[in-house]
């Protein structure tokens, strides 16, 4: 007896799906666009920099700091929804003057309140696609 290969699975149209991991729509977390000071130290320099977007995994910011893949700074920012949020954070790349950090064991409750900001925030960033109907 012969058995056909099993068919392929596709989602309906109206699903939503993870993002493949490739490209800028790889991000495990919902982002927020955000516009606001932020103070990126390390431990010979320190500059108030420029936050581009956010989410609870990290935050995007403009500097000429010298920042090298790799390299951990603090971070700090003042939430419009009243939080301020200090952690550790690695550089995971460079575009330009635009580089990404991902927060390193950031505190709980900073986590909470990236999470809640992004989730009111419009436009936001969505860490998932829609698959178009």
């Amino acid at each position: 007896m012969t058995s056909d290969p099993a068919p392929e699975l596709t989602p309906p149209p109206s699903v939503a799906v993870p993002s493949p991991a490739v490209g800028p729509d790889r991000r495990a977390h919902r982002r927020a666009r955000l516009d606001l000071p932020v103070l990126v130290e390390t431990e010979d320099r320190s500059a108030t920099t420029r936050s581009v977007d956010l989410g609870a995994g990290g935050i995007s910011v403009r500097t000429s700091l010298p920042l090298t893949e790799g390299e951990r700074v603090s971070v700090y920012l003042e939430l419009p929804i009243g939080v301020a949020v200090e952690t550790q954070a690695e550089v995971v790349r460079r575009q330009d003057d635009v580089v990404a950090l991902r927060f390193v064991d950031a505190p709980r409750e900073a986590v909470i309140a990236v999470r809640s900001f992004c989730r009111i925030s419009s436009p936001s960033i969505p860490a998932i696609t829609t698959v178009p109907e």
